[in-house]
């Protein structure tokens, strides 16, 4: 067997391929048979008949060529048209990635921020329940003091009182032995001058510094 070698178009070669992939044959073969079929006419009506099959079949071949150049044509348009559209959702895609990441950013610093402002929190009630407590206590100190201090006002009152009491006494002894005094000397101008006693009598009954005085 001779190999026998042709330049086709490209459309020819695929439509060639297809129709050997549905009778199930390789390419070769199905150009095989297809020469074949060509050849076995048996005169020049049959020959001019096989022309025109061969013509029309060509015709069939161009339109379905162009029918599948237009459906690839098509196919490729609504292929460029998804890509756009993956490309388009790609970047949508990423962009919402960005917020989202964003999003978790900023629910981690809230996160954080809210951390830390409970924790200031509790330390303030801490810090406020220790300063009831410090209040409860100088509030304790203060009606202890104020207690104490209205029981030493009461006391310096009382001693005040006593104050005057015994000063008003001593007063009252003043002029008592004032009046003594007076008395005494008023008696002992009246009585005659004599003799002072003795020295030992003097000492004895203690007179004799009414002696002295006159």
């Amino acid at each position: 067997m001779q190999r026998v070698y042709a330049v086709v178009r490209e459309e020819i070669v695929h439509l060639v391929d297809d129709r050997a992939k549905v009778m199930g044959v390789t390419r070769s073969l199905w150009i095989s048979k297809a020469i074949e079929s060509y050849l076995h006419l048996q005169d020049d009506d049959k020959i001019t008949s096989g022309d025109d099959r061969i013509i029309q079949d060509n015709r069939e071949i161009t339109s379905g060529d162009d029918k599948i150049t237009h459906a690839v044509t098509t196919l490729k348009a609504k292929l460029d048209e998804s890509i756009a559209e993956a490309d388009h959702l790609r970047g949508d895609l990423l962009g919402k990635e960005g917020d989202l990441a964003k999003l978790k950013t900023d629910a981690e610093l809230k996160w954080r921020e809210t951390t830390q402002l409970r924790a200031e929190i509790t330390q303030a009630r801490r810090e406020l329940e220790s300063a009831r407590n410090k209040v409860e206590q100088l509030q304790t100190e203060m009606d202890k003091k104020r207690d104490e201090t209205e029981q030493a006002r009461d006391k310096v009152d009382a001693l005040q009182r006593d104050l005057t009491h015994y000063q008003d006494t001593v007063k009252l002894k003043d002029q008592h032995i004032s009046f003594l005094e007076s008395t005494v000397h008023q008696a002992l101008d009246k009585l005659p001058k004599a003799l002072p006693p003795s020295e030992e009598e003097a000492k004895k009954k203690g007179w004799w510094r009414f002696w002295r005085k006159i």
